[in-house]
């Protein structure tokens, strides 16, 4: 097996793949729905960050500083780096934002190591969808520290046939995308592999 197949293993045993009929962010409908959310065990959580680095490491081998967009990114990174740390004997600082500034205590908008020029940033985020928060993210980046990542992995993207990666993006990658996840279906789920085809053909 792959990693790809594990990383679809490990949703579907951790509830964090489910299927029926879910309404998306931006408006559309699809009948799946991925939450990374629910990886919420230690053992699952431990075998995100082995696979989500590897994945990483084959993809992005020159990433020195990670950044996880509040919410999904910030247990993502942290994963991340301590699997990087422990299995690859490579150290990954990380940093994430807040949702809304702190006043107090240590303040400002960002936890965690900060990067400074010359770092290779790679944003982690759990999907790609419409990419609106990925933008959001590498403009805030350069607006606060004059960085601009590397690049973008996320667990799944989950991008209907003929959907571009926003232009303004830097290079993404992903461990499943659609059509990937429609073969592991043929093979393991046939009862959801239409109505995910169906979508991958004909978008949201």
């Amino acid at each position: 097996m792959s990693y790809q197949d594990d990383l679809v293993r490990l949703l579907v045993d951790a509830g964090a793949l489910r299927f029926g009929d879910f309404t998306l962010k931006a408006g559309g409908k699809s009948p799946f729905f991925v939450n990374l959310g629910d990886v919420a065990r230690g053992d699952q959580l431990a075998g995100l960050g082995t696979l989500m680095a590897a994945a990483l490491e084959q993809d992005f081998p020159l990433c020195n500083h990670l950044f996880g967009p509040a919410y999904k990114g910030i247990v993502m990174v942290s994963a991340i780096a301590q699997a990087a740390s422990l299995e690859q004997r490579k150290d990954l600082p990380f940093f994430y934002d807040r949702k809304e500034r702190k006043a107090h205590g240590e303040g400002g908008s960002y936890v965690g190591k900060t990067p400074v020029d010359g770092d290779r940033v790679v944003v982690i985020d759990d999907v790609y969808s419409s990419g609106g928060t990925k933008v959001e993210a590498v403009k805030m980046l350069a607006e606060s520290f004059g960085v601009t990542p590397i690049g973008i992995l996320v667990a799944v993207d989950r991008r209907p046939r003929g959907v571009a990666l926003d232009p303004s993006l830097p290079p993404m990658t992903s461990i499943v995308d659609l059509p990937f996840l429609v073969d592991w279906l043929a093979r393991n789920d046939p009862a959801h592999v239409g109505s995910v085809l169906r979508f991958y053909e004909e978008g949201a």
